[in-house]
């Protein structure tokens, strides 16, 4: 509608969002519904075409995860129940001890998140990052929180081939090759940073971090997850080899990753159709559920029945999870309709700032605005090729996008809500550790790359 009020809608439906969450302590994902509801009447979409486009929000968002995001559960839940994640938390602590255990999951994440999407490395690695903070004694759940979230969205960020930055690279005329390259010598550099300022600074307040308002406390949860703990328990000489505890979490990345590589090689046009279908997130993350339940199987280290008891648990928690990142969808759909974006691309367009600068506001407040990185970094890489670099070279103004659309990641993005809900974490813990990782990561790769801006 590209009226400036637009945005006092915006900054009001976003709090009474909070309220409803966190002073109310409505569910999630009926709170986004009121808070889009308000959006939608108060910017002039009326009632009826704003629950349109809350519905039709909640069915892209569902159409592009729904799949991927409930087997990534399933698979979760599997090697959790068959101590895999112990064998590999066992590994992980005595290869890089109890200090650097974050630094390594964190960097696994990194590399997983290069061939495949956000939400998938979270369900897959998220098990590992509970099991990890309970054997720690020096290291608290928002530490490999946070190492993960640093990782995972730094490499979906800003290393192709994931569709933000490979369509941000091309808008400019940016090879692909050339955005891998400064995806990582930026990319790196701002995980070790971030790492060490969230853990310095915020983790290093003792008041910071609170378990009681920021971890989930579900008395009738817990106690049947411990009664089912007690069931599944298994002797330490009976855990899964290491390579069988890995075997279903790379296996789709293996997959994924098999698709990237022969497309880059041969040409997408070239790729097989089975070779697609193998590599398709959906199909991928079934065959890590396969690959699980034969680990749990196998050497009966459970029984049928545990195994179908572990999936009928992942489906509960996945639905809850679904359903919560479904309504993001739904805001964001409402706030895209309602013309923000355009807003705050017009607002920053007549301001005299530096390119760099310029681009990454206008990442940061799409970001803010309508909650899909992908669509904040893409709609602001379009905005100023469309005005000219300026002088500035194409790669720096895509790595500003880049980093931009991390900035002000809170709860209309689907993320925030995956990490949470299946992190444990109330919305507190979720602003505590997404949100707050995501702002570093924002800001140290900023001024990586307007350092970078003094030497290309």
């Amino acid at each position: 509608m590209g009226d400036p009020i637009v945005l006092l809608w915006l900054a009001i439906s976003i709090a009474i969002i909070l309220v409803l969450i966190l002073k109310l302590k409505m569910n999630a994902a009926l709170a986004m519904f009121v808070g889009a509801l308000f959006m939608g009447f108060a910017s002039g979409e009326g009632l009826s075409a704003t629950v349109s486009n809350i519905s039709a929000g909640f069915g892209n968002t569902m159409k592009g995860i729904g799949l991927s995001v409930g087997f990534g559960v399933m698979l979760g839940q599997l090697i959790a129940d068959v101590g895999a994640v112990q064998t590999i938390a066992n590994k992980i602590l005595k290869a890089f001890g109890e200090k650097k255990a974050d630094y390594a999951l964190g960097a696994t994440g990194f590399i997983v998140s290069i061939p495949v999407f956000y939400d998938v490395g979270v369900v897959i690695l998220t098990p590992l990052a509970k099991q990890l903070s309970k054997k720690s004694s020096q290291k608290i759940l928002p530490a490999f929180i946070g190492a993960l979230v640093a990782g995972l969205g730094i490499a979906h960020t800003f290393i192709p081939p994931t569709p933000g930055p490979m369509t941000g690279g091309e808008l400019l005329g940016v090879p692909i090759g050339t955005t891998i390259l400064w995806g990582i010598i930026i990319g790196l550099p701002t995980f070790i940073l971030s790492m060490i300022v969230y853990n310095k600074v915020f983790l290093g307040n003792k008041k910071f971090w609170n378990p009681e308002t920021c971890e989930e406390h579900d008395p009738i949860a817990e106690a049947e997850a411990a009664k089912r703990a007690e069931e599944l328990s298994v002797s330490e000489d009976k855990l899964p080899s290491f390579f069988a505890a890995l075997l279903p979490i790379f296996l789709p990345i293996v997959l994924i990753l098999l698709t990237t590589v022969w497309g880059a090689i041969a040409g997408n046009d070239n790729v097989p159709d089975f070779i697609k279908m193998l590599g398709s997130k959906e199909i991928a993350m079934l065959c890590g559920v396969i690959a699980a339940m034969i680990v749990c199987l196998s050497k009966k280290r459970m029984t049928l029945a545990q195994v179908e008891k572990s999936i009928t648990v992942s489906v509960a928690s996945a639905g809850t999870v679904l359903l919560i990142t479904g309504a993001g969808g739904g805001f964001g759909s409402v706030l895209t309709v309602s013309g923000v974006g355009e807003v705050l691309s017009n607002v920053l367009a007549s301001a005299h700032i530096p390119v760099i600068i310029f681009v990454w506001l206008i990442g940061a407040l799409l970001r803010f605005a309508q909650g899909s990185g992908t669509v904040a970094m893409i709609t602001a890489i379009s905005l100023v090729s469309s005005m000219g670099t300026l002088g500035v070279s194409p790669i720096l103004v895509a790595l500003a996008a880049f980093s931009g659309s991390l900035g002000c990641a809170h709860v209309n993005d689907s993320g925030f809500w995956i990490t949470t809900k299946i992190g444990g974490l109330t919305t507190e813990g979720g602003l505590k550790t997404y949100t707050l990782m995501c702002f570093l990561v924002s800001i140290i790769s900023l001024a990586l790359i307007l350092v970078a801006s003094l030497f290309i």
